[in-house]
């Protein structure tokens, strides 16, 4: 007399309480896993035993049984599979839970900003050092960042490493249509259709985004805030005229020396660098407003206008300080 199954999950649940994974061995990959519960392998196909390794010890698969045709893989303690990305943020539930460390326990969203701009410009720094060994370290530092600021989060109710996740998911699928959708970039501009897609989410969830500036932190240092708003601008295709170089410069060692020596000019001036950039990135976001209020005004996007239709909207507009 055959089983049923609810006497075959029956048996599962009594071998296994924490329930058990099934994965063919030819659909394996390194997403994979929730080795807190028990894995069985489908032998399909030939195991990866490499792949294996990342998440259990040589040990462990070494005493892995095989039965009808299944490599069974018991369940690890919660925090043993350090590969998994799982385990950072149950770590971070851990530090954060009655009985976790102080320190960890009296952190607040504020508290722990200058850790992830310390921890963002580490990672820079590895960057720029062309160091991967500390990019990696350094990479972690800044995912546990985003571990805890997530559970903060979800212990005040508002959301999870889980939503975290499904957000920019779901977002960049959505910006990647000629990826996931199959769609044809072909005739259109990369930067243009970004701008598009981002009005469209902004009207779906009934909001208006003020400036294509917007998401630009004027907290940024301002040569970063100057690269980030020039790029914003640029994906409409809006690109002012700008002071014109004496020379030409292709090479960026010498624009470095460039850039050092107007820091060094105006400091034997008398005047903060940084200040003197800030201020010229507010003029600019400023000028794009005003460029924006025009087309507005005329019922128009900004990706719609020519190269030299945008050049002549920013010439007009530039009368236009007090209307700002």
């Amino acid at each position: 007399m055959s089983s049923s199954p609810s006497d075959l999950l029956g048996a599962v649940l009594a071998a296994w309480p924490g329930g058990v994974d099934i994965v063919p061995a030819s659909t394996l990959d390194r997403h994979s896993f929730a080795t807190t519960r028990a894995v069985a392998i489908a032998l399909d196909a030939p195991v990866d035993r490499a792949l294996l390794l990342r998440h259990y010890p040589a040990d462990v698969l070494d005493a892995a049984g095989t039965a009808d045709g299944f490599l069974v893989l018991p369940p690890r303690d919660p925090y043993a599979d350090l590969a998994a990305l799982g385990t950072v943020s149950r770590i971070a539930e851990r530090l954060r839970a009655p009985g976790g460390c102080p320190w960890d326990r009296a952190q607040t969203h504020a508290s722990l900003r200058p850790h992830l701009l310390e921890e963002a410009y580490e990672a820079l720094e590895a960057l720029d050092r062309g160091d991967l060994e500390k990019l990696r370290d350094e990479l972690g530092d800044l995912l546990f960042q985003i571990a805890i600021h997530a559970q903060l989060a979800s212990e005040a109710g508002a959301f999870d490493m889980t939503d975290v996740s499904r957000s920019i998911g779901e977002k960049l699928i959505r910006r990647h249509p000629h990826v996931f959708a199959g769609t044809s970039l072909e005739g259109k501009d990369l930067l243009v259709q970004w701008e598009q897609i981002k009005r469209q989410e902004d009207e779906q969830k009934q909001e208006r985004r003020t400036s294509i500036l917007d998401g630009v932190p004027r907290s940024l240092p301002a040569l970063f805030a100057a690269e980030r708003l020039q790029e914003r601008a640029a994906r409409v295709k809006l690109r002012p005229p700008r002071v014109e170089l004496p020379l030409d410069v292709d090479d960026p060692e010498f624009l470095g020396e460039l850039l050092f020596g107007l820091v060094a000019e105006a400091r034997e001036r008398g005047f903060d660098a940084e200040t003197a950039l800030r201020e010229a990135n507010e003029r600019f976001a400023s000028h794009v407003a005003r460029v924006e209020r025009r087309a507005g005004s005329e019922g128009r996007e900004l990706e719609s206008y020519t190269d030299a239709e945008l050049r002549a909207l920013w010439e007009a507009t530039n009368g236009d300080v007090q209307a700002a």
